[in-house]
């Protein structure tokens, strides 16, 4: 055995098809070589230069989130105050180690005029876009990617997607169509929303008539950014699908993931397809959809939604594979791949990372339950340690801890 290797031992080890109680898991040069069931007389035991005891805890591979506007909200945490890019960088995957993420799909809008009107941006879209891809190549704590999501009215954006595909700095395409009157924004929606902004129904006639009518990237160009992506070995999303018709149209397009169904029927039409259908992890931790959309617990364990992403709020992933298991009874390991097995297929990065095999990175996490919330106290990428933390032990008042000695000086005078 050679000198980095390291064994956790005294755990709950939880692989693609069960939960091997008062497991091990051995790596050895980042690589997974052994997991098993502690007989205590394993020769792997004695030979590991580094033993980890998991106390009881809990190791599953770590989280592929393949949908997060995280780094976005990095570096514009408010309108127009831009945070360095390099900056933003670095504590975002400080922030999402501690999270559980071993590899991230930075999901970066293009042509999302809307998004770029809140933000007030100092930079550019392809500014991000290359910068986030330059680091991304350089050492980093976890693996990072970055899914590209294009809004259809963008036109002006065009050529930048298919030129930064081209270039090979996207990992994911998602195909967004954010125009009122169909997938997450219904007329009924769009008009109540622009009440309570204070427009008058009258402008949010006009301004629901201007978005319906603004030209959009569709017909023959709309094929040939499909095909760009395909070209290039990208695996490319449909996004906000809310009719059978529509699920149906992308994937003659040649999409293969079914991102955030509007709605059941949609989402049992993709599954049917054999797409990747995936949902938004704050739901499930939520308890429901912000818009009053499908409930992702309920596509959940109807085995519609396969994969589960974070969207908003990162930590949400993590908390939605326990909740399935402890309050719906979803078998713990059915509910870990939501999280890693099956979003690494969908990216096609399953043949090295997402499940505990031998012969896989080990990107995995230690996780121990504090009060019934799972808390990360490891997280480990290709065997490194790239996050560790554990609760405090409590410290006695420095004026109780004098007390303690004089009383105690006075009891033996």
């Amino acid at each position: 055995m050679n000198m980095s290797s390291i064994l956790i031992k005294n755990a709950k080890v939880v692989t693609p098809v069960e939960t091997i109680s008062n497991g091990y898991v051995l790596v050895e040069d980042g690589i997974i070589v052994e997991i098993g069931s502690d007989t205590g007389d394993s020769s792997s035991f004695q030979a590991a230069s580094r033993v980890l005891d998991a106390k009881g805890g809990v190791i599953i591979p770590g989280i592929i989130d393949i949908h997060t506007d995280a780094m976005d909200m990095e570096i514009v945490p408010r309108t127009g105050a831009d945070i360095p890019i390099p900056v933003a960088f670095r504590e975002l995957e400080r922030k999402m180690s501690g999270c559980g993420f071993t590899t991230v799909f930075h999901s970066l809008h293009l042509g999302y005029d809307a998004a770029d009107l809140q933000s007030r941006s100092r930079y550019s879209r392809r500014e991000v876009f290359e910068t986030v891809s330059r680091i991304s190549a350089e050492p980093t704590l976890i693996n990072n990617k970055i899914h590209l999501r294009f809004e259809v009215s963008g036109v002006h954006a065009y050529d930048t997607c298919l030129d930064l595909m081209e270039k090979g700095h996207i990992h994911l395409l998602s195909v967004m169509d954010h125009t009122p009157g169909q997938g997450q924004l219904s007329k009924e929606t769009f008009f109540r929303y622009m009440a309570s902004k204070g427009m008058t129904t009258e402008k949010a006639a006009i301004e629901y008539e201007n978005r319906i009518n603004q030209p959009k990237i569709e017909g023959e160009r709309l094929e040939r950014m499909i095909r760009c992506a395909y070209d290039n070995k990208i695996p490319i999303a449909s996004h906000d699908d809310d009719t059978v018709e529509k699920v149906d149209f992308m994937h003659k397009l040649g999409v293969d993931i079914c991102e955030f169904p509007i709605n059941l029927e949609a989402g049992r039409h993709a599954k049917a397809l054999g797409m990747h259908v995936a949902g938004g992890a704050s739901n499930i931790l939520r308890g429901g959809s912000l818009s009053g959309n499908l409930s992702m617990k309920e596509a959940v364990l109807e085995k519609v939604v396969n994969i589960l992403c974070s969207d908003y709020y990162p930590p949400s992933i993590l908390h939605s594979v326990f909740l399935l298991n402890n309050r719906e009874g979803l078998p713990l390991h059915e509910s870990v791949n939501l999280a890693s097995l099956n979003p690494a297929k969908a990216t096609r990065i399953d043949s090295f990372t997402g499940s505990l095999e031998t012969g896989k990175h080990a990107d995995m996490l230690l996780v121990r339950m504090l009060d019934e919330i799972p808390m990360i106290t490891h997280t480990f990428v290709a065997g490194s340690a790239v996050f560790q933390a554990n609760t405090k032990q409590p410290v006695a008042p420095r004026q109780s801890r004098e007390s303690n000695r004089i009383s105690k000086e006075q009891a033996h005078a």
